[in-house]
């Protein structure tokens, strides 16, 4: 089957006009096989993103317990550094 031409290509816009893209179907396979090693599609997401507050401690409330522990340990660690014999 030969191949088939390709529709003549349209003069260049005027500067500043926009230009337009043909979306013209799905082009052949690549050759050497590599289609195989192409990279899948992602599934879609399911639900809203989620906040910066909700990606921080989520619904994790062990997680925000265990950094304001820490964050305690850290600031009596300071204290007793800083504290010149009063």
């Amino acid at each position: 089957m030969p191949p088939a031409e390709a529709p003549p290509r349209p003069a260049r816009p005027a500067a500043g006009a926009r230009r337009t893209v043909v979306i013209r179907g799905q082009v052949a396979p690549r050759a050497g096989g590599t289609e195989s090693r192409l990279r899948q599609p992602r599934p879609a997401r399911r639900g809203r993103p989620r906040r910066p507050s909700e990606r921080i401690a989520g619904t994790r409330p062990d997680r925000a317990a265990l950094w304001a522990v820490m964050m305690g340990v850290f600031l009596i660690v300071v204290a007793v550094v800083t504290a010149h014999g009063a």
